[in-house]
């Protein structure tokens, strides 16, 4: 666990990346270490959701939690090997993934996220992806199209078959669902972590000093609520 913490840390200050379309750049914050008195672990640590999502809708059954994020975050990018332990060691907790599309930027990195879901190699694919973005904002840039769909040569997919299904109807209703529910959360950034429709984690308010065994406690606690 000691290796996520780390990692953890150093991105989730967080203010994480706001609803805008200029290249982010990570910034150190300022941590908020809790005492361990409250017998809620839980108590401060999340925002309750004014309206609730709509768990039908997301074809979820509690507990379950719903990330929002953007392949161009680079606390997203920090914060997924932590998401990836959790999901590990919580399998028993739904895990929905939803790419935030609350502006055109944004929207690109989304329907790439759905065309490859589509498409069958988002599994195989994700962390590619993922890296790729990383690895262009040290060059101050996005990567172009075509960098992204060389990603998926040895499955085959050309950048036409990729950009087919991006425009596709079945991907831009499930943008429209995206933005519908970003705005519904009212939401301003991400990364984002919902916890069973209603409990949104505030990540400045866990401890700072066992930031990745907060994080993990405080998803499952929520969940049992």
């Amino acid at each position: 666990m000691k290796k996520y913490l780390l990692i953890a840390s150093l991105a989730l200050a967080l203010m994480g990346c706001d609803n805008g379309t200029q290249v982010p750049k990570p910034e150190p914050g300022k941590q908020t270490s809790l005492t361990e008195t409250s017998v809620d672990i839980t108590q401060d640590k999340y925002t309750l959701l004014k309206t609730p999502l709509p768990t039908d809708e997301l074809g979820a059954s509690t507990p379950y939690v719903v990330e929002f994020f953007w392949f161009g975050c680079p606390h997203c990018y920090s914060l997924e090997p932590l998401v990836k332990a959790f999901r590990q060691e919580n399998q028993d907790i739904q895990f929905i993934t939803i790419p935030a599309a609350p502006n055109q930027r944004w929207e690109i990195e989304a329907r790439i996220y759905y065309a490859m879901e589509a498409l069958g190699v988002k599994e195989s694919h994700y962390d590619r992806v993922f890296k790729i973005y990383a690895d262009k904002r040290n060059e101050k840039r996005y990567p172009t199209l075509d960098e992204v769909s060389d990603l998926f040569s040895d499955a085959s997919i050309t950048r036409e078959a990729l950009e087919q299904q991006m425009n596709s109807q079945e991907v831009s209703i499930l943008i429209e669902r995206s933005r519908r529910l970003f705005d519904q959360a009212e939401l301003t950034g991400v990364p984002a972590l919902i916890i069973n429709g209603k409990y949104q984690l505030d990540f400045a308010k866990l401890d700072g000093e066992q930031f990745a065994k907060d994080f993990m406690q405080t998803i499952r606690a929520l969940g049992e609520k």
